[in-house]
């Protein structure tokens, strides 16, 4: 009889202790999984990702798509390097156009960042500006852009806005019209100086595995300035044929399918 108890007592034992290994391993494994933060670029908001986190919330990742202030490359870049530290765990950062200059700076001192994603976007070595990096590319119209001067509190400046008759054509050639329309309408600025900035020494590209979407049908950043940056990165790279410059919005499965392999590459 004794011994009977005893057995019954090792096999209850044993079924107890795995189920706490089973209870254990699923909260770490949930934890593994990396949060996404999403920064966009210049003439959009954090709506230009909705598609993108539509697709991401489905297979139950952690999404914030944040607000880029548009106000210059350092001051910008601060903004997500806080909210950076507020998140646990391992990240994905993900930048479109502009957002790349800002994520590649960001990220430089963010130890919590491990995979990069770039958009259509740039991705800055030390001293080099939006400016100096489309030095190669045709230069746009001279009226492509509309200028509204602001005083602020650090001096004088002015917000770049597109002009609406080249949105649909240059911007999001890929992109319905009502939808370019809207576009266009609800575009944010950027501050002039976020052109000029220059990127710092140090860039999380260089030392982070990053992997890159390319609209092949870019009016924005020509596709062969991206893949300049792609290469020099050693990014994944990623093509969108006839995607325009916000590709993410008309095929955000691309991006969804990079984001969704750094993620993997980060969580094992």
């Amino acid at each position: 009889m004794k011994k009977h108890k005893l057995l019954i007592a090792v096999i209850m034992f044993g079924l107890t202790w795995a189920a706490i290994v089973r209870a254990e391993a699923q909260p770490i494994e949930q934890q593994t999984k990396p949060t996404i933060l999403l920064v966009h670029g210049a003439w959009a908001d954090a709506s230009s990702w909705n598609g993108v986190v539509d697709l991401l919330l489905k297979d139950g990742y952690t999404v914030r798509a944040l607000p880029n202030t548009l106000r210059g490359l350092s001051a910008d870049a601060a903004v997500i390097s806080t909210y950076l530290k507020s998140v646990a765990g391992p990240v994905v950062l993900v930048g479109h156009s502009y957002g790349g200059s800002v994520i590649s700076v960001a990220s430089a001192n963010a130890p919590n960042v491990k995979a990069l994603v770039f958009v259509d976007a740039f991705a800055p070595d030390a001293g080099e500006s939006i400016h100096s990096e489309l030095a190669s590319a045709p230069p746009p119209p001279s009226d492509f852009t509309i200028s509204v001067p602001f005083t602020a509190s650090n001096g004088d400046g002015a917000d770049l806005y597109v002009n609406s008759k080249y949105f649909g054509t240059v911007f999001a050639s890929a992109e319905p019209a009502d939808v370019a329309t809207r576009l266009a309408a609800t575009q944010r600025p950027l501050a002039e100086r976020c052109a000029t900035d220059r990127a710092p020494e140090a860039v999380g590209w260089k030392t982070i595995p990053s992997w890159y979407v390319i609209g092949d049908a870019d009016k924005v950043i020509p596709p062969d300035i991206q893949l300049k940056f792609a290469t020099r990165a050693k990014s994944e790279i990623y093509h969108v044929p006839g995607g325009d410059h916000p590709s993410m919005i008309a095929h955000p499965e691309v991006t969804v399918a990079a984001i969704r392999d750094a993620a993997n590459a980060v969580s094992h």
